[in-house]
């Protein structure tokens, strides 16, 4: 079983008999695409995609993560059940967004990509103050030193 995200959908062939798959309420919800949602309709009838929900245990451990990363505020609410529920039963994950991989990267977690290459290394996210340097988490947006706006950045893992 794989855990489809939006983009691993609206992205695909959307043919969903070659595999099982899993999917969440969350993801279902932002599928707006009449085709897409056919599909998946379809495949949710012949048990190729199931809806599962996440788990609030994995779902903090990913908002851990998330943290740390510095992905926290750019991560969505159905981004966090498709990693939680990735998480939970160490499933492989279908998305082409940059920030779920590194998340999923750094929860040991496997991604696969449909149309874009995928990320090639661990990211760690942070801000840097434009006037004095001084380095933020990426909740902050301006300098409590000097006032200046905040910059972001990333790291190598």
């Amino acid at each position: 079983m794989k855990v489809l995200d939006t983009s691993g959908i609206l992205r695909s062939d959307l043919d969903f008999s070659k595999d099982e798959y899993i999917i969440t309420n969350s993801v279902l919800s932002e599928l707006l695409d009449e085709s897409a949602r056919i599909a998946v309709e379809s495949a949710l009838k012949s048990g190729n995609i199931v809806v599962v929900e996440p788990n609030e245990k994995f779902l903090e451990k990913v908002r851990k993560t998330a943290t740390k990363t510095g992905d926290i505020s750019e991560i969505s609410s159905t981004d966090f059940d498709i990693l939680a529920v990735a998480l939970e039963r160490n499933l492989t994950i279908i998305s082409d967004d940059y920030r779920i991989q590194n998340v999923a990267s750094a929860l040991d977690l496997r991604f696969e990509t449909t149309t874009h290459e995928g990320i090639k290394h661990k990211l760690r996210w942070f801000k840097v103050c434009e006037g004095c340097g001084r380095k933020y988490s990426m909740e902050s947006d301006l300098c409590e030193v000097c006032g200046s706006r905040l910059k972001k950045k990333a790291m190598r893992l």
